[in-house]
């Protein structure tokens, strides 16, 4: 079963491919043309949504047209006089990158997709990484993708890379081990100027703030827990995909903070299913399909997390961030492992509930940023602003690099 699963898989990436030459054949490079895809085409979001969103209201590029490569093309938001959207992986996804002079993504791209001489591909990425990433992997435990596959994967991704966007120095380094971009001779294509989409972390507003909690009918009153767990990469199967990581007991939870507080729950993109949590109702909502992580973080008043990278960028609010690992001596021996120690974290690694819930009433009681949460924002956020995207697009379109 495997082998013919594996052969259809092979045969689809040869039709794909097919398809991508002839819109090759069929269309020419045009220089004002950016295609955009975060997720491979899941969500509007990211840096590439930052970027878009600084060029449509940038008069220096109104004469550019903006595709949007997506699975869901019913966005009637994004149809307009510039901006058009293709369905992921159609024909006309495959001409859309021919045409454009620039693409834009925030994560791997198929590895027969190899962009003209005169086009620019700006990889974006999605995070900086807490757990190593690409051919910094050294587990084993990841079932979905084979550890011999990963490396082959991030490598053949920086040959095509013209730039790649890095949040600090820190990451610059970690992507260019991780994607062996040294090998590559691109280590200087590695531009290091803080994150696009973390600009509206330093521009939304208390109205925009009360609106979004209008529109996710959250009380106003309440404060508000965002609980954004990670996949973990060896609970996957073919039929259900990765599996809801959840490890916070919410009837326990309910119990002890319902009356203050409310639970967002965020899952990682990559699982598909969706967690019940109607007997909670009023208590826990489910935002996993809110397209844009960010708006979620400016109305939260505490993040909860465990490896995921969003404490990263949650920590530019200077907001409490509690480490709920509950797997960890799993996690980092069978799975990833770290790029550094958890000590090193903005905010407590805690293993109990018990110990999450007095954390939560503690921080929401009086919270603010010790010496350990401002060196973290130092070394890891120092570059973030609200004209991040700004500066990118002078880099990498106009060629502005002072």
């Amino acid at each position: 079963m495997k082998k013919i699963k594996d052969l259809l898989r092979w045969l689809m990436l040869l039709y794909k491919n097919a398809l991508y030459q002839a819109a090759k054949i069929l269309e020419r490079t045009e220089e004002k043309t950016v295609i955009f895809e975060a997720f491979q085409g899941r969500s509007v979001s990211c840096n590439p949504k930052a970027l878009y969103e600084e060029m449509k209201t940038n008069e220096k590029y109104k004469d550019y047209q903006f595709i949007w490569s997506l699975r869901n093309t019913n966005r009637l938001d994004l149809k307009g006089e510039n901006t058009s959207v293709v369905k992921f992986e159609s024909f006309q996804y495959y001409r859309a990158l021919a045409k454009a002079k620039y693409w834009i993504f925030n994560s791997n791209t198929r590895p027969f997709l190899k962009p003209r001489k005169e086009q620019i591909f700006v990889q974006t990425w999605h995070g900086t990484p807490l757990k190593k990433i690409g051919c910094d992997v050294e587990k084993t435990g990841n079932a979905m993708t084979k550890f011999s596959e990963i490396s082959r994967i991030y490598t053949k991704e920086s040959k095509k890379i013209s730039y790649m966007i890095s949040p600090s120095e820190y990451c610059t380094k970690k992507f260019i081990s991780a994607f062996r971009m040294k090998e590559a001779n691109k280590e200087d294509r590695v531009l290091t100027t803080g994150y696009p989409r973390n600009d509206y972390l330093f521009k939304a507003t208390k109205t925009e703030c009360q609106e979004i909690k209008k529109q996710l009918q959250i009380p106003q009153d309440k404060k508000v827990i965002l609980y954004a767990p990670t996949f973990r990469d060896n609970k996957y199967s073919a039929a259900a995909g990765f599996e809801v990581a959840n490890f916070i007991d919410f009837c326990k939870a309910e119990q002890s903070l319902k009356e203050d507080y409310v639970i967002l729950f965020r899952a990682h993109y990559f699982i598909s299913q969706k967690l019940d949590v109607s007997q909670y109702k009023g208590f826990v909502y489910d935002v996993s399909k809110v397209e844009d992580i960010n708006t979620l973080y400016v109305i939260s008043d505490i993040l909860v997390t465990d490896y995921s990278s969003v404490f990263f960028d949650y920590a530019n609010l200077k907001r409490p961030i509690i480490f709920y690992m509950t797997d960890y001596e799993e996690y980092k021996n069978n799975l990833r492992d770290f790029y550094f120690d958890v000590e090193q974290l903005p905010g407590p690694v805690v293993r109990e509930q018990e110990e999450l819930v007095k954390y939560i009433k503690k921080f929401s009681q009086e919270f603010e940023p010790d010496e350990k949460y401002c060196n973290f924002n130092k070394k890891y956020n120092y570059l973030d602003g609200a004209s991040t995207s700004k500066k990118v697009l002078d880099m990498i379109i106009e060629n502005k690099y002072n």
